[in-house]
């Protein structure tokens, strides 16, 4: 558990010191600060969860678990990496937890700016309610996306670098938008952030209970994958 402990502190400090979170942050509060231009905080707020549900998500936190995976191919550092006293499989949570934890982090940091801005810019119809109903709605809307990024380590391990989880992610992204708002969105894993939508009244799209659970399955399937890909297959 220490040694554990130990990988998971080590993947959460270089995370922290690449520019790919902070860029990815610096994007989205960019693209925040475009949509100010709202008539009220909920409108502001609905603005928001509906980019976490799309780009934000698919394409901020994928590129963030593609990255953090694939790096390790690309900068010939996974040899080292796999010399250290602790198991693959290790390797692959302590990489997960600092993924999940850095996102929160990002979705925590966009948020609070968000509210700093909306009071700069004298947004009416401010509420606390207002602000814990979306908060909460874009945490559970950033948690789907984990999920569903899951995969993307998978790929990156099998085609040894970041650019093809990459356009993975981006494939998902459009698929999602053509297809979201129609039936078969609802057995589409990546539509399902947006389908959420439909349960703050943001969004109207159809949305059904296995939903949830394919997005679950795919976490599972993406999370089980990879760390079975390096016990297995980096030992050779």
């Amino acid at each position: 558990m220490r040694r554990l402990l130990t990988a998971c502190s080590v993947e959460i400090y270089k995370l922290r010191r690449s520019f790919v979170l902070w860029g990815t942050l610096l994007f989205i509060m960019f693209i925040i600060t475009l949509f100010l231009g709202q008539p009220d905080w909920p409108s502001f707020f609905e603005k928001i969860a509906f980019l976490y549900a799309s780009v934000f998500g698919l394409m901020g936190f994928g590129l963030i678990t593609s990255w953090t995976f694939g790096r390790e191919y690309s900068d010939r550092t996974l040899k080292d990496l796999l010399i250290l006293p602790i198991s693959r499989g290790n390797i692959a949570i302590a990489k997960y937890n600092a993924i999940v934890f850095w996102c929160f982090v990002m979705m925590l940091i966009s948020f609070a700016y968000a509210v700093i801005l909306g009071f700069v810019f004298g947004l009416p119809g401010f509420s606390f309610a207002s602000v814990q109903h979306y908060l909460f709605l874009i945490l559970t809307i950033g948690a789907l996306h984990l999920l569903i990024s899951a995969p993307l380590a998978l790929l990156a391990c099998i085609s040894r670098g970041y650019l093809v989880p990459i356009g993975f992610a981006f494939t998902t992204l459009m698929l999602a938008l053509v297809f979201g708002s129609t039936a078969i969105g609802t057995y589409l894993p990546w539509s399902v952030p947006a389908l959420h939508l439909q349960e703050s009244g943001v969004a109207s799209f159809p949305l059904a209970g296995i939903s949830y659970f394919l997005v679950f399955l795919i976490g599972l399937v993406g999370f089980i994958g990879t760390v079975k890909w390096l016990q297995n297959r980096e030992q050779r």
